[in-house]
């Protein structure tokens, strides 16, 4: 206790000194972070705050709906998740939510700040999007886009020109997370604009009721009728988390108590003060901003006990792993996203000690750590330039390394952050590292409107008029031209939404909190918020440390030696179907849209111990499919690429030696990618390495 006291206090202390020599403009940063949304935004765009950005996906409708005045869709607007062109309901419900939730909270360095009417416009944005979507009491559209056909192109939105299935659930067919999450964005919206615009506000609580309703009624998991959300923003929790805080805001709103004791009700049944715990807040868990709602709107001890044991594992010394340049990092997946939130949080709490957290982790995101990197595009010391968003990079020739750096400046995102070593590459094909996405930059927005000065100087709410850095302009240099229509010939980047937030274009867009819990825009989006049953909620146990045995098994008839699934696309890891030798099971994998089998463990892989890495592989009934081979270091592929061709009907043993991957040290996993953008299915067995 006294060593966690002692490293504690030493944060506060080194904490307290970089202030004193580098005091940031939080009210500076904050408005940057807000004008990100606005880079994001889908529809008939109502300004030029961000000149590179045009009109897009205009047809957007729901079924039997009619067009407005201008001949737009009722569902053109709101807000694509990531770097991508979906609009993903869950994640965007979240990061509205997360947005009002900040607002209603400090509303007065808001204003002072002068960003009021900028932070009331992107929320907004948001809502206006959710009512739209609500097209019927028992009835709402989940989602917008198939992220598959999305991921395979690599443009910016003002270019798409593939289907765009709408997918709604209803009481036949619920999904209770997107019924609840958008109650409780709408409802936080509701007392965001009770001052402002009361007419708007009772709008927003109508919706909220009748959707909490609809959740609350007909219970079901989104992602199964959704399916095609699955590889991006899967539900790894459930919705019982979303029930507890759908409830929680309706109350706030409104003070019905009915809420308030459904909710208290549904936390103990569901158990959701101890699954919170050694987790991330974030769009697929909840329970941490559960617990927080119901300590301020009870005061009860139970929630307040609850809350300090899950702060309790961020801090030094509680359990989750610190870099050494002191970021609480859950996860290799936009870790910086969930250090954010969890400093939000923090904030809201309050105190001394917990707003010194909050400042330590927004700090280092601005750049105050070892390597002097900031992770926030167009702010601080090396500031990114190239972060996983088809928009900013501005291909005109569905290639994601084609420009080399991203045409236009992104100003104001939250990448997904470094390594577990510190160590970060400004290269948008990195999803991991690189992501983007509308709920990354909900909890930084929140936490920087928290650490904002009474007495700092008001920023304008206009776009920044300052030229990026290096090569990105903010000017467009060039009009769109119209998608390609061949096939890619790289990967896209695009990131997956924890955990890691928001199929990738080219990897998910996003990361599970334990495991991707979403699919990248070309990367998953994002990461699950407890552990699906394939990943871990933590970081990954370490290798032993004892002398290796002949051979380290990575599955066989199933995921060993403290391996997880990190993987994105479709596959199977109990398959039944083709199976090799005297095995029960293998791995089935349909290699689409830059989809990786992906199965990793904190370097558990010593190459200096270990000399080559072994599996079994089976083109099934067509063959032919070629995948890439690669190792995983800090978080990031590394070293070279085996290309295999795969033959049909046949088990084939691949053999690869660490030294022809170009990898030394400690891996952190294997990497088996998609390079056609759509193959038949292929399985995989017996992977391990051999010393």
């Amino acid at each position: 206790m006294k060593i966690q006291k002692t490293s504690w206090c030493l944060l506060i202390i080194c904490g307290l000194l970089i202030s004193q020599i580098h005091a940031h403009d939080y009210c500076e940063v904050l408005q940057k972070g807000l004008m990100f949304y606005k880079a994001n935004r889908a529809g008939r765009l109502p300004d030029d705050d961000i000149p590179w950005r045009g009109n897009s996906v205009l047809t957007d409708a729901s079924p039997g709906s009619s067009p407005d005045a201008n001949g737009d869709g009722n569902l053109s607007g709101g807000y694509f998740d990531a770097g991508d062109g979906v609009k993903f309901g869950l994640p965007m419900a979240y990061s509205m939510t997360m947005l009002a939730w900040s607002f209603i909270e400090y509303e007065s360095n808001i204003e002072t700040c002068g960003l009021t009417d900028l932070y009331l416009e992107t929320i907004k944005y948001g809502t206006d999007y959710l009512i739209a979507a609500h097209i019927g009491e028992n009835e709402m559209v989940a989602q917008v886009g198939d992220g598959n056909l999305d991921h395979s192109y690599w443009g910016p939105p003002e270019t798409m020109t593939m289907e765009r299935p709408v997918f709604t659930i209803n009481a036949a067919n619920p999904g209770t997370e997107i019924a609840c999450e958008s109650a409780a964005a709408l409802a936080a919206a509701s007392i965001a604009f009770k001052k402002s615009n009361p007419e708007y506000s009772a709008t927003c609580l109508t919706h909220a009721k009748q959707l909490q309703s609809f959740g609350d009624t007909y219970r079901g998991v989104y992602s199964d009728v959704v399916t095609n959300a699955k590889t991006f923003y899967n539900s790894w929790s459930g919705y019982k988390d979303d029930l507890v805080w759908g409830g929680l805001w309706l109350y706030r709103a409104t003070q019905d108590e009915t809420y308030l004791t459904a909710a208290k009700s549904n936390y103990a049944t569901f158990g959701i003060g101890a699954s919170a715990q050694g987790n991330s807040h974030d769009w697929d868990n909840k329970g941490p901003g559960a617990i927080l709602l119901l300590h301020q709107l009870t005061g009860e001890a139970t929630y307040k006990n609850d809350f300090e044991s899950w702060l309790k594992y961020w801090k030094p010394g509680g359990g989750i792993t610190y870099t050494p340049g002191g970021l609480a990092w859950i996860r290799q997946w936009g870790p910086a996203r969930y250090a954010a939130t969890s400093a939000f949080l923090s904030a809201v709490y309050g105190g001394t000690e917990n707003v010194a957290f909050t400042k330590s982790q927004i700090d280092y995101m601005l750049g105050d750590n070892p390597n002097k990197q900031s992770f926030v595009v167009g702010y601080g010391p090396n500031s990114p330039i190239n972060p996983h968003h088809r928009a900013a990079h501005h291909s005109t020739t569905n290639d994601i390394n084609n420009p080399v750096n991203n045409l236009y400046l992104l100003t104001g995102a939250l990448v997904g952050g470094p390594g577990q070593d510190d160590s970060y590459v400004d290269d948008r094909s990195d999803y991991i590292k690189n992501e983007v996405a509308t709920d990354y930059n909900a909890g930084f927005v929140g936490a920087l409107a928290a650490l904002v000065d009474p007495t700092s100087t008001s920023v304008p709410t206009t776009a920044p008029t300052e030229s990026p850095t290096t090569t990105p302009t903010e000017v467009p240099t060039e009009t769109p031209t119209t998608a390609p229509t061949e096939t890619p010939t790289t990967a896209p980047t695009e990131t997956p939404t924890t955990a890691p937030t928001e199929t990738p274009t080219t990897a998910p867009t996003e990361t599970p909190t334990t495991a991707p819990t979403e699919t990248p825009t070309t990367a998953p989006t994002e990461t699950p918020t407890t552990a699906p049953t394939e990943t871990p909620t933590e970081a990954p146990t370490t290798a032993p440390t004892e002398a290796p045995a002949a051979s380290l098994n990575i599955y066989k008839d199933g995921l060993q030696s403290n391996f997880q699934d990190w993987s994105w696309g479709e596959h199977n890891l109990n398959d039944v179907s083709v199976i090799q030798g005297g095995n029960t099971k293998s791995i089935s994998f349909t290699p689409k849209n830059w989809g990786a089998l992906f199965f990793g463990c904190n370097q558990c892989i010593d190459t200096d111990k270990y000399k080559s890495v072994e599996f079994y592989i089976n083109g099934g009934q067509n063959g032919g499919q070629i995948v890439d081979l690669s190792m995983v270091k800090n978080s990031a592929k590394t070293g070279t690429t085996k290309v295999i061709t795969v033959p049909a009907n046949t088990w084939t043993k691949v053999s690869a030696t660490f030294a022809e991957l170009g990898v030394n040290g400690k891996c952190d996993g294997l990497w088996i990618q998609d390079t056609k953008g759509d193959q038949s299915t292929l399985y995989v067995d017996s992977i391990r390495v051999v010393a």
